[in-house]
């Protein structure tokens, strides 16, 4: 193993929600923490200037997880605030800039 990068609950939820918002697909949290550590790499190799691909694997279906993960008082209920982590993803996909607010 090369890097582990941590990845909080709520910023799995807040990656899988932009991952269905931009693009339809409906993975779930796995998915959403695989997509906030390929950002985190990509602004890596951005700031380093490296070049290259980053390749994520959609692991796990999101339609087992609609009554959960993707219901906002589920998500509210477990106190978890992802306006935040997804205002991030919202604004690397826009601009490139990933400056992570937490969650």
């Amino acid at each position: 193993m090369d890097l582990v990068i941590p990845v909080p609950d709520v910023a799995s939820v807040a990656a899988m929600r932009h991952l269905h918002a931009v693009t339809g697909v409906m993975a779930g949290p796995s998915s959403g923490s695989c997509l906030w550590g390929a950002f985190s790499v990509l602004d890596r190799m951005r700031r380093e200037g490296e070049r290259g691909a980053v390749v994520m694997v959609v692991g796990d279906v999101g339609e087992t997880y609609r009554d959960s993960y993707y219901d906002d008082s589920w998500v509210v209920g477990k106190g978890w605030r992802v306006e935040g982590p997804l205002s991030d993803m919202e604004r690397f996909t826009a601009t490139g800039a990933w400056g992570v607010s937490g969650g």
